[in-house]
């Protein structure tokens, strides 16, 4: 692993743990944090997410601070799967959403929906994890966001859709390339590259 990558992956656990254990022991949002059904470790060969595992993991970092966020927003792309032995296990739990399939279609409706967020963290977060879920419904969702009305919407869509390794998603994006907002383009290319990548 490369010095910046295990940097990186420090940075992230140091940050992005922390964020969820404050979001579990904070009063009512405990409630909502701690799945109903915790499982305390994650093997090797465990890749599933359960519902409330992602909704754990997108409140828990509902209220980051830039640095935060893009911290999280790192650990996309890399994260260590060394386990300390004094680490929070649901914590952990928690944060290492992002490393298992998302195999239920119940938690598009609420991901599309926290896409739509105020929250500038949690909404790219969302998008993310619908793009990584490559779930029917959530690469429905995607494209059709494309079109939205807002600019924000439509550039993380196609963020999204860069995180799902979908191919065949290629008209569309090409199609984004010709967007109003530059932004939106700028997503657009990136998304080609990403999905075509591989």
């Amino acid at each position: 692993m490369s010095t910046a990558r295990q940097v990186l992956t420090f940075a992230a656990a140091m940050v992005v743990v922390p964020l969820a254990m404050r979001a579990r022991e904070s009063g009512s949002a405990r409630a909502s944090l701690v799945p109903t059904r915790v499982s305390t470790t994650v093997s090797e060969g465990e890749s599933q997410a359960t519902v409330s595992d992602v909704q754990a993991y997108v409140e828990g970092l509902r209220g980051a601070n830039s640095i935060q966020c893009e911290i999280a927003l790192s650990s996309f792309n890399s994260w260590s799967s060394s386990r300390a032995p004094d680490r929070d296990s649901v914590a952990w739990n928690v944060a290492m959403v992002i490393h298992r399939r998302i195999a239920s279609e119940q938690i598009v409706p609420e991901l599309v929906t926290a896409m739509r967020s105020p929250d500038e963290c949690v909404s790219r977060i969302a998008a993310r994890l619908l793009g990584r879920s490559r779930l029917a419904p959530a690469r429905t969702a995607l494209l059709s966001a494309l079109r939205d009305e807002s600019a924000l919407v439509r550039r993380l869509a196609a963020i999204g859709i860069g995180f799902s390794d979908d191919s065949t998603a290629n008209t569309q994006l090409v199609r984004a390339l010709a967007d109003r907002d530059e932004r939106v383009r700028a997503a657009a290319a990136w998304a080609l590259g990403a999905v075509n990548e591989h």
